[in-house]
């Protein structure tokens, strides 16, 4: 796994993060232990660093990993 950003918050839909790679839609998304924490669901921003909003996988809070690295 390699490390790509880090989520930033979370709104009602789900999470918003901020990656240093380029993301793709429907890229599961995980945190530093491989514990899958949800999909990219949309790509906003600049090109450069791009924003990602995150659909939670089931029975995941998002709210645990805020301003924690993420892993792809």
């Amino acid at each position: 796994m390699k490390k790509v950003g880090k989520l930033l918050h979370v709104t009602s839909t789900g999470g918003v993060g901020r990656f240093e790679v380029e993301p793709k839609i429907g890229q599961p998304v995980f945190d530093k232990d491989g514990k899958r924490i949800g999909n990219i669901i949309d790509i906003f921003g600049p090109t450069h660093h791009p924003y990602v909003k995150i659909k939670p996988a089931s029975g995941v809070r998002l709210e645990e990993f805020v301003g924690r690295y993420l892993y792809a």
